[in-house]
């Protein structure tokens, strides 16, 4: 009997198609032979693929609080009419058979807003009626007694979850985001060349270790600590990838520390693979990040990685591919760990062994193991 499995994902990207992890999921459940139907808003309804059914709601733009309601609610009266046997959520409705918590938990989130922006942030956001409604939501879905597995992408988001709600910690399994690995050989292995013609077409000097961020909201992410690590190392250049609202302030803050020889910022770009290739080392100092994916990509791509304890990534690094900031509101541990990833320069050898350190993390693997966790 072919297996019926709905799959809740609030926004898709392009018509025709998924974000990339709904995408493999929907994709790991159809070929496991089973009849996949997505629930979702802003498409149209229809075929994606073969074996793959796409239903749509139409929700108000605004407020955000009273569209994932809508949602929520949309979910719950096509279920009532479609019977299924496997329910998989992947944002925040009240009912799912098994649910990713990729965005984390929210009370966390929030909570960590108070190192960057003061413990009056927190409270003025627990007035939000979207930060409500999104914890309401989060609550329902971790205690419902319906729910089977609860799908986490860290330990540390699994912790947060045990801290907070009454989820049966039986539950609760830890599969760690996978990697484009395989992939990605073809892009790692031309990195030497690519390197020289990157760090010519950009103009970027070729006598300084190369460190990058990647990351988009620079405040969560932890650029400004960067900065103010990276004044104190010279020798070092910065590239900074990513979206943010309030560049002018971080650019204001680059003068301000005499770096603006010394970083570069790029924005938001398409393709972040070229900056893989010509960097040496990457730098995620997240103040919240429940898995951030740069961390993995980035060593699959053979780059040294420093991190903060706020990222579960970071649970995959070994002394080989990155390392943790001790203290990540002091930049000289920031400057220290800047000093360490120097220490470990990328080099055609080292490169390789960082690369292999991920090997287990490609997807294909990952996504194994998640169908196989849902079935057991």
């Amino acid at each position: 009997m072919t297996q019926h499995v709905v799959l809740l994902k609030t926004q898709v990207k392009s018509k025709g198609g998924l974000e990339k992890v709904a995408s493999r999921i929907a994709t790991a459940f159809l070929e496991q032979g089973a009849h996949v139907s997505v629930l979702t808003t802003g498409l149209e309804s229809g075929s994606v693929t073969q074996g793959i059914s796409v239903h749509t709601t139409k929700v108000t733009h605004w407020p955000a609080f009273l569209r994932m309601e809508q949602f929520d609610r949309f979910v719950n009266t096509w279920l009532q009419n479609n019977p299924a046997d496997l329910v998989f959520g992947m944002d925040r409705n009240r009912f799912q058979t098994h649910v990713r918590a990729g965005n984390g938990v929210h009370d966390a989130y929030l909570k960590s807003r108070i190192l960057t922006e003061g413990k009056w942030k927190y409270y003025t956001c627990l007035l939000n009626p979207m930060h409500r409604k999104i914890l309401q939501l989060e609550k329902k879905a971790f205690e419902n007694p319906f729910l089977k597995k609860l799908f986490t992408n860290s330990h540390m988001v699994k912790q947060q979850i045990l801290e907070r709600f009454s989820t049966d910690p039986s539950k609760i399994h830890v599969i760690h985001n996978g990697v484009e690995w395989r992939e990605m050989e073809a892009d790692f292995n031309a990195w030497p060349e690519k390197k020289l013609s990157m760090l010519e077409e950009h103009s970027l000097p070729k006598d300084m270790f190369h460190l990058l961020f990647i990351g988009n909201g620079y405040l969560r992410k932890g650029l400004l600590q960067l900065l103010q690590g990276l004044a104190l190392h010279p020798n070092v250049h910065l590239s900074v990838i990513g979206k943010e609202n309030r560049l002018g302030l971080y650019q204001a803050a680059a003068r301000k520390l005499g770096l603006e020889k010394r970083v570069r910022f790029f924005g938001p770009q398409k393709d972040i693979r070229p900056f893989y290739q010509f960097a040496d080392a990457l730098a995620i100092p997240s103040f919240y990040d429940p898995f951030a994916n740069v961390t993995v990509e980035a060593i699959a791509m053979g780059l040294f990685v420093i991190s903060s304890k706020f990222n579960g990534g970071s649970e995959i690094l070994t002394k080989e591919s990155g390392l943790v900031i001790d203290e990540l509101q002091s930049p000289d541990s920031v400057a220290a760990a800047i000093r360490e990833a120097i220490q470990h320069p990328k080099t055609l050898q080292s490169a390789q062994k960082r690369r292999l350190c991920v090997e287990r993390l490609d997807f294909s693997h990952q996504m194994k193991t998640l169908i196989e966790a849902c079935h057991q």
